[in-house]
Order: C-alpha cells, then structure tokens, then sequence
C-alpha cells in the first residue's frame, strides 16, 4: 500500500511537470509563468515613463521583482534583444484577439 502511494506521487509530481509551458528563444528556455512576469516588468517601465519605449536590460536585471530564471540573462550581451523577443513571442499580433478593441466581434 505505502509503495501504491509513492508511485502515485511520483506519478503526479512527474505529470504536473511535464506539463510546464517553456518559452524558447536564441537558444534560452524560460518558463511562460517567468515570461509573463518579465512582460509585466516592462510594461511598468515604460509607464514610468511614457516617452520612452523601454528601459532596457540594466534597469530590468536590477528590478527584485524578476524571476531567478533570468539572472544568468543578465549577464550576456544580447539580455536586451533575448528579453524582448521573449515578451514579443506571447504578446498576442491582433489585440482583437484580447478583446482590446471595442469593434472586435465574436469575443
């Protein structure tokens, strides 16, 4: 019985795992959880200042709110470009596709 219910932990424990969405780019593997907050982190920079598009890497690498998972990021030359790669792959093309849009049907 006690072996049923380890196997059964492993089991889920490998399965909630494996289900984990990774975002790729220039060969770095994030997690989309981790992307996310990244995005967040840059929309706040640019609404800090709204004539400026984006702060860029240095002012993200020194935010204690980024993940742990970009840290080693920080520390490459093309941190910049990798982060807003990252952020352009799960930012949707059509804001309709959010519902953004007033005139946009079917949401």
């Amino acid at each position: 019985m006690r072996a049923l219910i380890i196997f059964l932990l492993l089991a889920t424990s490998s399965f909630q795992t494996s289900q984990s969405v990774r975002v790729v780019d220039s060969g770095y593997s994030f997690s989309l959880e981790a992307v996310k907050t990244l995005q967040k982190l840059m929309e706040t920079d640019m609404s800090t200042n709204p004539l400026q598009t984006y702060g860029g890497a240095a002012s993200l690498c020194a935010d204690p709110d980024l993940p742990g998972e970009f840290r080693t990021l920080c520390e490459k030359d093309d941190a910049d470009k990798v982060f807003q790669c990252l952020v352009k792959i799960i930012s949707p093309i059509d804001p309709c596709e959010i519902c953004a849009n007033v005139a946009c049907t079917g949401c």
